[in-house]
């Protein structure tokens, strides 16, 4: 059985636009540094970038845009042949903000299990979808790590390092937490639905000690709902393994997502007239996904100001960019184009959409499962 959503989400935005607040800030910060001591230089280079360039990144932009919001669409239509592309939009818009602007990404689930509820989705349902794209999403990023690592390794060994301040860090060791984390998630889930001493451990002591704490008023109560999420949760996901068709196609949308979007560093470098003769497209995707790895488990507000200091190592470092100046001019036309314009977009989406509100009934929305 599920229960209604809590709606009251004041705190959350009022949080929410303390972490926008933050997050611009420290772009902006990062912005200075790279432009100090440079700034005639780079804005002379970006004066002159290659405006059918730049389009084609905001063609990318809205590419990437489709590819997440295909695969949302494949997994819910899973559950409720009426719902619509529109819908998906708002879902990965919604999220995207979230995941830019909340430490580590860990506010957007929330918000998109809230999303799916008011637009009539069962919230087991809604945790099933968003558990197997991040599932799907990991495993691609996975794949994709194992090759960068493979087939960059040399190079990486070769920057050795992460310049911050007057400390250096471990690119390797900032690569090997990444990668474990992309596995923990998915371990993690795992953990939410086949893993029985987990709630055997929540509903024990974990929550005598919230009973005792009196943040739990009903502690037999909430074991029965816990019980009741575990097992639509557990069901739900064992189906969804079931629709190998949906899930090629989720898979598919992720390599191309990754794949364009992994491209853009490249695609900067020609807009401001890189001349290295390292650089190409393929190595522009690798070293992307060796960035994220190395900056995925950042505890800022998305990553800001760490993302950029690591783009500015591993791609001047390695030779990608001809010059000190091409490189801070592409890692502005970088972090512009690929975070602060689809930041503001998914802001001002988040702000105009207002799903239409549907009653549920939740014991008639039982039946709201997997359709064949």
């Amino acid at each position: 059985m599920d229960y209604p959503v809590n709606k009251n989400i004041k705190k959350q935005i009022i949080l929410n636009v303390i972490y926008i607040v933050i997050v611009l800030g420290l772009t902006a910060l990062a912005f200075y540094f790279t432009l100090r001591g440079k700034t005639s230089e780079i804005l002379t280079d970006l004066r002159h970038a290659n405006w059918g360039y730049i389009i084609a990144i905001l063609g990318v932009v809205l590419g990437c845009i489709l590819a997440r919001s295909i695969s949302i669409y494949s997994l819910t239509r899973l559950f409720d042949k009426s719902y619509y592309f529109h819908r998906a939009i708002a879902i990965d818009q919604i999220g995207s903000l979230y995941r830019m602007v909340t430490p580590a990404g860990l506010g957007s689930h929330v918000m998109e299990t809230y999303i799916y509820h008011k637009q009539g989705i069962r919230m087991s349902n809604a945790l099933s979808i968003l558990a197997m794209y991040t599932i799907v999403y990991q495993f691609v990023l996975i794949i994709y790590g194992l090759i960068s690592i493979i087939v960059k390794h040399q190079m990486i060994s070769d920057i050795g390092y992460i310049s911050i301040g007057s400390g250096n860090i471990s690119i390797w060791l900032l690569i090997g937490i990444g990668f474990g984390f992309n596995i923990l998630t998915i371990a993690f889930v795992y953990l939410l639905s086949f893993f029985e001493p987990f709630y055997k451990l929540i509903k024990g002591p974990i929550y005598r000690l919230l009973f005792k704490l009196h943040l739990i008023r009903d502690l037999e109560a909430s074991r029965e709902r816990l019980e009741d999420s575990k097992v639509n949760f557990r069901n739900n996901l064992k189906n969804l393994l079931k629709h190998v068709k949906t899930l090629l196609v989720v898979a598919i949308m992720f390599f191309v997502y990754i794949t364009i979007s992994y491209s853009v560093p490249y695609i900067c470098g020609l807009a401001v007239g890189n001349s290295s003769m390292s650089a190409n497209y393929w190595d522009s995707v690798l070293l992307s996904n060796v960035h994220q790895m190395a900056t995925c488990v950042i505890p800022i507000p998305g990553s800001a100001g760490v993302s950029e200091l690591v783009f500015y190592n591993l791609f001047y470092k390695s030779g990608f960019y001809a010059s000190e100046d091409i490189a801070r001019s592409s890692l502005l036309l970088w972090r512009t184009l690929m975070f602060v314009i689809p930041l503001i977009i998914a802001l001002m989406y988040t702000l105009i959409y207002r799903p239409r509100k549907r009653v549920i009934n939740y014991e008639d929305n039982q039946n709201q499962d997997i359709k064949e």
